[in-house]
Order: structure tokens, then sequence, then C-alpha cells
């Protein structure tokens, strides 16, 4: 009896040390990638280029600037808020490398928000009454307000990211989704796999996340580079911890079902003066916007008043 149980957990012990050999090597190979990324990342090519920056409504109308998310681009978010152009003057970029010129790099978020600065000083003296940003969007808005080079009145930052994810997360994302975008170009099929995990923590259906792939992703044919740079500006960012921002009334929105945007509320709320928080219960990631549109324009309207 005591040499079968020494035989069992000798090998107990060998399957251990082999489990532990097999993941040690998985970690390895996947810290290379990682760090093969972050490489990528830090020594891209920039090609200089205009933003491309579309408007509507009149410009005697309060202005509204509506900035979109990761792998999106202005149009897609402008179609969304048309309705609000007949009490606001919407002006919406597209950032560098998502929209349709494969051309164009997505450096950093101050690369790309010293572009929209300069064209909110040239053509609006720098203060903006109103801007709305969802996801990535919100975020990028909330470094402006750190950079300090543009004045708003009151923001809306709906599902924005502040929980510094870190390269292994930008790097699984890019990498899946490029694979994902050209699978849905070429029309075929694909399963999300281990992304379903980022469904989860975005609070959205396999299914969901399928049609923003193949209804919008595929629409600006972005580059793994400009996918892999947006990524890791958006999930490596982190909240700059000397900088109160004061004059500006920030509206922080997201669904009850993004623990990430929640855990990114924790994070600001500490360097805002004047805040107030919605979660809207049941709602994922963009929910808001994508599938609760007239509460989304009407909510929008009475913040910006």
């Amino acid at each position: 009896m005591n040499t079968k149980k020494i035989r069992r957990k000798k090998i107990i012990t060998a399957a251990a040390g082999t489990i532990l050999l097999v993941l040690i090597a998985i970690a390895g190979v996947f810290a290379i990638k990682v760090s093969s990324f972050e490489k990528m990342v830090n020594n891209c090519e920039i090609k200089a280029a205009d933003m491309v920056i579309d408007t509507y409504g009149s410009p005697d109308n309060p202005s509204l600037l509506l900035m979109h998310g990761m792998y999106m681009d202005g149009k897609m978010l402008a179609d969304c808020c048309m309705e609000l152009s007949d009490a606001y003057y919407l002006i919406v970029p597209t950032y560098h490398g998502m929209e349709g010129n494969q051309e164009t790099v997505f450096e950093s978020f101050d690369t790309e928000c010293k572009y929209i600065e300069d064209y909110l000083i040239t053509e609006k003296g720098g203060h903006i009454e109103y801007a709305y940003g969802i996801s990535m969007g919100g975020t990028m808005i909330y470094h402006m307000l750190e950079r300090g080079n543009i004045s708003f009145d009151k923001v809306i930052l709906d599902g924005m990211y502040a929980a510094d994810q870190g390269p292994m997360a930008a790097y699984m994302t890019s990498s899946n989704y490029y694979d994902f975008h050209e699978k849905a170009l070429a029309g075929e099929d694909f399963d999300l796999g281990i992304m379903m995990i980022a469904c989860k923590l975005m609070g959205i259906s396999e299914q969901e996340a399928k049609d923003m792939i193949v209804n919008d992703m595929t629409k600006n044919h972005m580059t793994l580079e400009n996918m892999s740079l947006a990524a890791y500006a958006n999930y490596t960012y982190k909240v700059e911890p000397d900088i109160m921002i004061k004059d500006t009334q920030i509206e922080l929105w997201c669904g009850s079902d993004e623990p990430y945007a929640l855990k990114s509320h924790e994070l600001v709320k500490p360097h805002i003066e004047h805040y107030n928080e919605i979660v809207f219960d049941g709602y994922g990631h963009g929910e808001l916007l994508s599938k609760h549109h007239e509460l989304f324009l009407q909510s929008v309207r009475q913040v910006f008043i």
C-alpha cells in the first residue's frame, strides 16, 4: 500500500512538474511576443498627414466635439449623432489610421490630441462648450483635459478606460482583432476564442462583438500596425497623478456590466473637482449609444444645456 502511495505521489509530482514547465514555456513565448510588440509600437515610422475632421450643423450653435472609439471612425459616430446637429455644431475628427487611408499612422494620444487641439484653437479660439467621447474617445478627451490646451464647459466620458490593462492586453486585442478583421473582409466566419474574455469585461455578447467587427471595423481597413498602436495607447493609459481638473463639469457614464470602465471611474474621480456619475443598469460597453438611441440623444441634450 505504501509503495503504491509513493508511486502515485511520484507520478503526480512528475505531472505537476511537466505542467509547470509547459506553462513557463507558454509564458516565455508570450513574453517574447509582447516584447516584440512593444518594440514595434515604439519604433514605428510616423507619416505626417492632415487629420480628417468633419463638421455638421450651424457654426452659430454651441460646439460639440464628438470623439469616436478604437477601431471605428468619425462618420460612424456622426451617423449616430446626426439628430443633434439641429442644436449643436458637431465637430467630428477621425484619428489617423482609422480613416481608411493605410498610409497614415496612429502614433499616440499626445499626437492625435495635438492635431485636434490645433484645429480647435484655429477654428474656435481654444474653447469648446461641449464634448462627448465613447470608449477610447472618452479617454482621449480626458487626456486633452489633462493637457490643458483646450477649455471645455461640460464633457461626457462614456465607457472610458484608464485602468492600465497593460501591453499584454494590447497585444492580444490588436493581434486577434486584426485576424478577425481580415477574415471578415474575406467573408470567412471566425471564432472569438480567447477574446470572449474581453467580451465579458465589456459586457457584450459574442454575436455583438462579431457584428461590430463585420459591420464597423471592416469599413476603415486598418493595418495591424495601426491596430497595435491604438490598442497600446488605450490599454496602457495612466491617469496623471499630479493634475486636478477643476474648470470642467464631467459626466462619467458607463454600463453596469463594464468592470473596466467602472474601475476607471474610481481612478479618475480623485482628480476631478466637478463630476457626476451615471451607471446604466444592465448595459454593456457602448450600448447606450448603439442599442438605446433615443435615450442616448435625450441624455446628451439634458447634459448639454
